[in-house]
């Protein structure tokens, strides 16, 4: 089904606390939703696939509107005690000559901090704000089956359970969209790559440094005891990455970068601690259908060189639980509608940014990438400081 007709709707009209919602998807935008729905008196059922929440997980890099929804949680504290506040980033060529210092500490005095923290960590903050009996781990959707008044779902313990809508927040490669929406081709930026932690003592470094090099990027990202890595190089082969073999590609491709690099890649000894990538995006026409929506990477993944994926997921998570907050069963619809109106340019923007910056320092043809560096040292702090105004000023 496509729609709900509400002049055929014949069931009692629920809302707030007797609705019945399901949440797929245990990450960061199915605890933000789950947790601001029960702040607001619903009882949703959120199902993640791992069986428990493990160690496994990458550096984000949270922006002020995503930390401003974890005080409205009463969890933004343990935040500030798991995440490092940073103000400075510096960009070198691949040589290691630094470009430019950016500082970003006008836009965090106006809108609050920039946090680089661990994943997980990031995770266990957020579950202190959420019922942990309304959390199925080890489970997953096999089945949803919509009518006009209802949303019939099969789990894979072989259970079955109706609601009266079902929010999918599985991630970029959501079975929840693709059971619903059918397949919707992933965009391909040209871009794969690695990400992985080191010893924080290799750099002992307070900033982001990021080197630009031809075709090719290495970023250093400190968080508290951690250090993590990102890496990317551009490439149309989206062919397969041996594990055994992982450490051999990412020395040989970054073996002429310079600053840290030499000695980060000198330590390198494990590649099954290392995650390796393809760098997608999507951009769906529409975010929800009947009574199942999307959320966060789901809807519209954005690509990692603008570095706020995470932040609009949450973003998002908060506006849908806002919406639902006027809406009832039979109108759902609305609330779905009003959720995409407020969001749908807000994240245009952000991914059309992000395709622009990987386009400018992922470049692969070398005269541009040495007129892109040379144009870095005259880009100035505060051209800088209006782009991240531009983002961060924009209500959610």
């Amino acid at each position: 089904m496509n729609s709900v007709d509400t002049e055929k709707y014949s069931l009692p009209v629920r809302y707030g606390s007797e609705m019945r919602v399901l949440v797929v998807g245990g990450g960061i935008a199915g605890l933000t939703f789950s947790a601001l729905l029960q702040q607001r008196g619903f009882k949703p059922t959120l199902v993640e696939r791992i069986p428990e929440y493990g160690s496994v997980g990458y550096v984000i890099v949270l922006w002020p509107s995503g930390s401003r929804i974890l005080k409205g949680l009463g969890v933004y504290r343990n935040l500030l005690d798991i995440g490092l506040q940073f103000t400075t980033y510096k960009v070198s060529d691949q040589q290691g000559q630094i470009l430019h210092s950016y500082s970003v500490k006008n836009v965090t005095e106006k809108y609050g901090p920039m946090l680089s923290t661990y994943r997980p960590d990031l995770i266990n903050v957020i579950k202190e704000a959420v019922d942990p009996s309304s959390i199925r781990m080890g489970t997953t959707v096999d089945k949803i089956d919509q009518t006009n008044d209802e949303v019939y779902v099969t789990f894979s313990d072989g259970t079955e359970e109706t609601y009266d809508l079902v929010v999918g927040c599985d991630g970029v490669r959501s079975q929840t969209r693709n059971m619903v929406f059918g397949d919707m081709p992933l965009s391909y930026s040209g871009m794969n790559g690695w990400s992985f932690w080191v010893k924080p003592d290799i750099a002992k470094t307070p900033y982001i440094a990021e080197y630009w090099g031809t075709g090719k990027f290495f970023g250093i990202w400190p968080t508290k005891d951690r250090l993590s890595v990102f890496t990317s190089i551009r490439s149309d082969d989206q062919g397969l990455d041996p594990v055994e073999s992982r450490i051999d590609r990412i020395q040989e491709n970054f073996k002429d970068f310079g600053g840290f690099v030499p000695e980060i890649l000198e330590g390198l000894d494990d590649p099954n601690e290392i995650f390796h990538a393809f760098y997608n995006d999507l951009k769906m026409k529409k975010w929800h259908k009947g009574r199942v929506v999307l959320v966060g990477d789901a809807a519209h993944a954005i690509l990692p060189t603008a570095g706020g994926g995470v932040s609009m997921a949450m973003e998002s998570a908060a506006v849908l639980a806002d919406e639902l907050c006027r809406a009832d069963s039979k109108y759902i619809e609305q609330a779905f509608e009003s959720y995409t109106t407020r969001r749908r340019s807000r994240v245009a923007k952000i991914q059309d940014q992000s395709r622009m910056m990987g386009k400018y320092v992922f470049t692969d043809n070398p005269i541009v990438s040495s007129m892109r560096d040379f144009l870095m040292r005259f880009y100035s702090n505060k051209f800088h400081i209006r782009y991240w105004d531009t983002m961060l000023k924009e209500p959610i």
